[in-house]
């Protein structure tokens, strides 16, 4: 696959924890094909079991990931070479990185794990999953062939520190797109709470080639919570 085979249009992240009720790699591939009949151009996977269980149903791009934690590192998101050997085995055509400026184990910085990927797999399609735009500059000057907005709001030094509500309904940070297209050539794809077609349209309007839509879509027990929330004010002293 080629960057420029990418078709604009909303992407759905199909990806549960291990504590929530809809985690199982089954269910996570019936959520892609569901995505796909629905008219998503892409979905975005995390881990193998997950992976192939999707890619067994679908026929639109896979943004594959291994969620990795090693001990005395923040970065998670395929954050070693060695995972993404993991993630491009299954043939995904993209693989997503966390493009931080936040150290990778090894002490690598983003642009020398980019560097060190694409001198491993020279066809690899590298999505930039970045919480600024100086990251997002960064990546692509290292040889990304996408950015992602993913951490914005996740890393500490993006944080909303006044804001109270579980991150997943925070905000999504629309001014981060309108400026990342501005500064790289490359496709950007708008992730980080984006809800629903209204915040989806907005990012769209700001330059982004594609959106991902997770909690709104493929996280019930948030959909609810959001729901739940909203009626609070009707349902008091009632």
């Amino acid at each position: 696959m080629f960057v420029s085979e990418l078709k604009k249009g909303l992407i759905v992240s199909c990806q549960a924890t291990a504590e929530e009720p809809m985690r199982d790699s089954a269910i996570m591939g019936r959520f892609a094909l569901a995505a796909q009949i629905g008219g998503a151009v892409g979905a975005r996977m995390n881990g193998i079991a997950d992976i192939l269980a999707a890619r067994q149903l679908i026929t639109i791009p896979i943004i594959g990931l291994v969620k990795h934690t090693y001990p005395g590192y923040w970065s998670y998101i395929t954050p070693t070479i060695r995972d993404v050997a993991s993630v491009y085995a299954t043939g995904v055509e993209i693989v997503a990185i966390d493009a931080s400026k936040l150290p990778k184990p090894g002490d690598l910085s983003a642009e020398q794990l980019i560097k060190a990927i694409k001198k491993e797999f020279p066809d690899i399609l590298l999505l930039a999953d970045v919480s600024t735009c100086d990251e997002g500059v960064a990546a692509v000057d290292a040889g990304a062939d996408l950015v992602s907005t993913t951490l914005a709001g996740y890393t500490d030094y993006t944080r909303h520190a006044k804001d109270n509500r579980i991150i997943e309904l925070q905000e999504p940070d629309i001014d981060l797109v309108a400026e990342l297209v501005q500064k790289v050539k490359v496709p950007i794809i708008a992730e980080g709470r984006y809800w629903d077609d209204q915040l989806a349209a907005k990012a769209f309007e700001a330059g982004a080639h594609n959106v991902v839509i997770g909690a709104g879509i493929t996280r019930p027990q948030i959909i609810t919570k959001k729901i739940v929330d909203n009626l609070k004010p009707y349902l008091e002293d009632r």
